[in-house]
């Protein structure tokens, strides 16, 4: 496998790409345009566009494209279409150049990657190359946020053309009554032979480091062998609209109820057996055991973006990677 700093040579020198737009995602067929025209902007000579329609082709696509060798592939849509292909980059000497279109686009924010579509434009032309983490569900890799619990409810039952102007405040305002009704189940963790119990309405597992626009930790990094798992240990019936109200204020860390683990691995076993939503999707039941797969994916990030193996920052002069709310 060519190494990260061979791949963004490759990438400087040959300044050409595919492009790749998920355009039912909730900017993607506005922007799709836009996207080329910037690129060709910045130089960038686009050898193929591929504006998809149905997610479903996505893989598909994004296959077929993979086979043909290119060093950078674009991709433009949301945290779903990511979860969807991100996979496919696995191990492979292709880097993946992110264009964020979806409604909270956490994984975009973990990479450091602006929202504007300008700038992230600019992140691929001018970034680099870093090798991050990927978490793993048993067998199954997901980028960034898996959660257990009420999400997958909300964001079927909430409508397409709300999300599209109101973002992630749309999840709420929408659904409150599934954020007050979710059923409580019990919930163990066990990490390192030691396990702890809960019981909570929803769990958030997390590889990267943002969920609904808000970092989870302080320290939430996606390339630090790290696994950070998020619960509120509450029988209470509001707990489930605490929860979301306090991701959006950021407050969620100052509950007494808040349980916060992390771990490189770790097992978790409900009753009643719950699934658990990646991209939006249901895709397997508990139990489950988690772990990381280090260095699995190479990707185009800012220069701010702190690489697993470059020399650690003091403190003070760490690069602040929340690209903010847009």
């Amino acid at each position: 496998m060519t190494n990260k700093r061979e791949l963004g040579d490759l990438i400087r020198k040959k300044r050409q790409a595919v492009l790749i737009v998920n355009i039912h995602s909730r900017k993607g067929e506005k922007l799709f345009f836009r996207a080329l025209d910037l690129l060709h902007l910045q130089g960038i000579d686009v050898i193929a566009s591929y504006p998809v329609r149905k997610p479903e082709r996505l893989r598909t696509v994004v296959t077929e494209v993979l086979d043909q060798g290119h060093p950078l592939i674009i991709v433009g849509g949301g945290d779903g279409t990511f979860n969807t292909i991100t996979d496919l980059f696995v191990h492979m000497d292709t880097v993946l150049g992110i264009l964020p279109m979806g409604t909270a686009n956490n994984f975009a924010r973990s990479m450091g990657i602006p929202m504007s579509l300008e700038k992230a434009v600019e992140v691929i032309v001018h970034g680099k190359v870093v090798d991050v983490d990927l978490g793993m569900i048993n067998e199954q890799y997901f980028i960034n946020i898996a959660t257990v619990g009420f999400s997958r409810d909300v964001i079927s039952a909430t409508p397409r053309r709300l999300k599209r102007y109101l973002g992630v405040l749309s999840y709420l305002l929408y659904e409150t009554r599934y954020l007050i009704s979710q059923q409580l189940f019990s919930c163990s963790i066990t990490i390192d032979g030691v396990t702890e119990c809960i019981k909570t309405r929803q769990l958030i597992i997390a590889n990267g480091s943002f969920y609904g626009t808000r970092k989870i930790t302080p320290d939430a990094h996606i390339d630090n062998k790290t696994l950070i798992i998020f619960a509120m240990d509450s029988e209470s019936e509001w707990q489930g609209l605490k929860f979301w109200i306090g991701f959006l204020l950021g407050r969620h860390l100052v509950f007494p109820e808040s349980r916060l683990f992390k771990a490189e691995s770790a097992c978790i076993q409900t009753k009643p057996r719950k699934y658990v939503i990646m991209g939006g999707e249901k895709m397997t039941r508990t139990p489950i055991r988690l772990t990381i797969d280090p260095a699995a994916v190479t990707i185009m990030a800012p220069d701010s973006f702190r690489d697993h193996d470059e020399q650690p920052l003091p403190h003070s002069q760490f690069p602040c990677l929340d690209p903010g709310i847009s």
